[in-house]
């Protein structure tokens, strides 16, 4: 009977040994050899530290069962601050830059930014464009202490139909949530609000509310796009901000003037040929030092400040924090260094640049040749920019700016006293008479407008 037992024992031995708690074999030796590791998981782990939740915080009702009892005895109710989600966007610069949609922002106040690893802070619209459907914030880093990771850029108009893409973003505000889908086609046409494109990226990975201003990136886990919308009523159609068009925007916002009073002049672009890409001198802002300079436009730029350059987006990262009285050394193609010094704008530019007007001064002969009373003081708005949100507000040619905040504007120097301290997504009301002219005879109509400043 012993000897039955021991057989027994001896026959399944090795079941009991397997289930008795034996560790398993491990999956690898070298974790980073794992097959779950694909190319698309390499790309999301790489994009991750990129992306952050925007929000805002609103003051809500509280609403329980003892509201009435505080209206009645206490005449007030009761309201608590709540995070509310609004979108998503992608850091462009490690110094603290994140880009997103020009939707996602545009109504918002006291934007909050929550990061990858959870850490939240502060941030404030730096520049908006309905027209692209872009906008620039600027956060508060104070606390972050170098943590920001800024994602790579493709290369513009690097695409494959077909080739595996990620949307990373937060849906419905689920931070980080990860789809992945096709490059379904390019160059669509889509109308989203202000904004009409024709160059639309077209995805099947999965964009619901919540992905705005997310990045849309390759298996190299570089940007390709920023989502924008998806198709109503329709499974597997989103868009994105094709890369071309994101770096030719951020390309007029990366520079002194939009961060500070410096003037530069340097506009940069991107040029791709059949062999590399090369940052170039894309425009030039006349009177400016880089207009001054030996400069040409379509100057192919090696390096900016001792730092390698291949793209506007290089040159970008290095002239934005720049301010007036610093230098800039250019290197280009052909051996041409040129040295900049950067100048202090002029109360002209900064009405232009901050309001999209040119304006002039009223002296006694323009009072004059516009019929104007000899006590009437301001400047006279002698054009109107495109793009001008003063434009989009009736101002027209013609019309006299009286005020810009509290600071009358007799002169262009008062204007750039109202202006020097206001930065870029700031509000600031401007007050106006429109001279208009009825059966030969001249009428002023006063008027005013809130306009976000450039």
């Amino acid at each position: 009977m012993n000897k039955q037992i021991a057989n027994f024992f001896l026959c399944f031995f090795p079941a009991v040994c397997i289930f008795s708690g034996t560790p398993p074999k491990q999956a690898a030796t070298d974790p980073a050899a794992s097959v779950r590791l694909t190319p698309l998981v390499r790309a999301v782990k790489r994009v991750m530290p990129a992306v952050v939740n925007i929000g805002t915080e609103q003051y809500v009702r509280v609403a329980d069962p003892f509201e009435s009892f505080f209206n009645e005895f206490f005449g007030v109710r009761r309201y608590s601050k709540q995070a509310m989600p609004l979108g998503s966007g992608v850091i462009v610069d490690p110094a603290g830059l994140v880009l997103t949609n020009n939707h996602v922002v545009q109504r918002a106040s006291n934007l909050r930014i929550r990061l990858w690893d959870g850490e939240t802070c502060e941030a404030v619209p730096i520049a908006t464009d309905p027209t692209n459907d872009l906008a620039l914030l600027q956060l508060d880093t104070t606390a972050l202490k170098g943590k920001l990771t800024a994602i790579g850029f493709a290369v513009p108009d690097d695409l494959v139909l077909g080739e595996t893409v990620a949307a990373v973003g937060n849906p419905f505000g689920l931070e980080h949530s990860v789809s992945a889908g096709v490059l379904s086609a390019r160059n669509r046409t889509l109308q989203e609000g202000e904004a009409v494109f024709s160059d639309i990226l077209q995805t099947d990975a999965a964009i619901n509310p919540g992905n705005s201003g997310g990045p849309l990136v390759n298996l190299d886990g570089d940007l390709i796009g920023i989502n924008i919308a998806i198709r109503q009523g329709a499974q597997g159609i989103g868009f994105a901000i094709p890369m071309h068009r994101i770096e030719d925007v951020l390309a007029r916002w990366l520079i002194p003037g939009r961060f500070s009073l410096g003037c530069c002049g340097l506009v940069p672009g991107t040029e791709v040929t059949e062999d590399r890409m090369y940052a170039v001198v894309a425009e030039l802002d006349p009177g400016s030092p880089a207009a001054r300079s030996e400069l040409k436009k379509g100057d192919r730029i090696l390096s900016v400040n001792g730092r390698p350059v291949s793209r506007a987006i290089d040159v970008g990262r290095i002239l934005w924090p720049l301010r007036a009285g610093d230098k800039l050394r250019v290197e280009c193609v052909g051996g041409k260094t040129v040295t900049i010094k950067l100048c202090r704008m002029s109360p002209r530019l900064l009405v232009r640049r901050r309001l999209g007007v040119q304006t002039q001064e009223l002296t006694p002969p323009l009072r004059r040749a516009l019929g104007l009373p000899d006590d009437l003081v301001g400047l006279a708005v002698s054009e109107v920019g495109e793009d001008s949100e003063l434009k989009a507000c009736g101002v027209r040619r013609g019309d006299i700016i009286l005020r810009i905040g509290t600071v009358d504007t007799a002169t262009l120097e008062d204007a750039f006293n109202a202006l020097k301290d206001v930065r870029p997504g700031q509000v600031v009301p401007v007050f106006l008479i429109a001279v208009e002219q009825s059966r030969g005879q001249l009428f002023g109509r006063r008027f005013a407008v809130n306009v976000t400043v450039h």
